[in-house]
């Protein structure tokens, strides 16, 4: 195979990546990627721009979307693949999603403008996020306003100002978005579950995990940057035992963050994509 490898998680400016998909698609080809996916925080632009480009390069495209839910308080990320992106329901169900994300900034500059002379919500309304620089508005809204020096900086913002608390957000539930992504066609995967589960204590872990996929997710991101061999390892387990897909991420943001589209290396002879590599998309 020419491009052995693939990358199934990567993130365009049409979320908070900074990288257009061409740009993304020039990665892929430089890092011999010949399975790749744009899987955009509820957006749906860089999937959809993204699979010209996959067909005109010869690499496999399947199309994708990272998913906001919310699970016991918890904000856990589902990777949606292989729907029907012009599935009317399930496009207005992203864009409501994306809503959501978007008005905890919102949120959160309501409740800074008291204590910062130089913030408020009109202003804020108002501002345009130049996409190219990744992150999302109000990191860039920050910086703007002299507050930080630059993005990730700016992520102190949302603790101090209690906006980590997600029970608020009015995501839906990881049961009934998997609902919506199977209505539509697709497939549910739990996207780095080490991130979203304690894994202190290897059999909590598990427990935890094998929880969260019977709520009727499809597979779970076993490879991913951040996974130790341990954590890879017990999700690679669970989706044998159950038959579950297998996929792997760089999460790659371009500048935002330090992966690299085919982070890892994955060959695709890891992977268990079953009916995904099987259709026309």
């Amino acid at each position: 195979m020419d491009k052995p490898f693939a990358d199934l998680h990567v993130h365009s400016f049409y979320s908070d990546g900074s990288m257009s998909p061409d740009e993304i698609m020039e990665a892929a080809v430089s890092n011999d990627v010949g399975l790749l996916a744009i899987a955009d925080h509820n957006a749906l632009d860089g999937s959809i721009k993204i699979r010209k480009l996959c067909k005109d390069n010869g690499i496999q495209y399947i199309p994708a979307v990272e998913i906001n839910t919310l699970e016991g308080g918890t904000d856990f990320h589902i990777l949606a693949y292989g729907f029907d992106i012009e599935n009317v329901e399930f496009t207005e169900f992203i864009k409501h999603t994306r809503f959501l994300l978007d008005e905890t900034s919102v949120k959160l500059i309501e409740l800074m403008q008291s204590d910062y002379s130089d913030i408020s919500l009109e202003d804020y309304m108002k501002y345009t996020h130049d996409r190219r620089l990744g992150g999302f508005k109000a990191l860039s809204y920050f910086i703007s306003k002299g507050l930080t020096s630059n993005l990730k900086e700016g992520m102190q913002f949302f603790p101090k100002y209690g906006m980590m608390d997600f029970s608020k957000t009015g995501f839906s539930t990881i049961a009934a978005t998997a609902y919506r992504i199977k209505s539509a066609g697709g497939y549910a995967v739990l996207a780095h579950p080490g991130n979203m589960i304690d894994t202190s204590d290897i059999n909590n872990f598990k427990d935890e995990l094998m929880r969260i996929v019977s709520l009727g997710l499809n597979g779970i991101e076993c490879y991913y940057p951040s996974h130790s061999e341990a954590i890879t390892k017990v999700c690679i387990e669970i989706c044998d035992k159950h038959d579950l897909l297998i996929t792997a991420g760089s999460d790659c943001h371009g500048s935002f963050m330090k992966t690299r589209v085919g982070e890892m290396d994955i060959n695709l002879s890891k992977l268990r994509l079953k009916e995904l590599l099987a259709n026309e998309y």
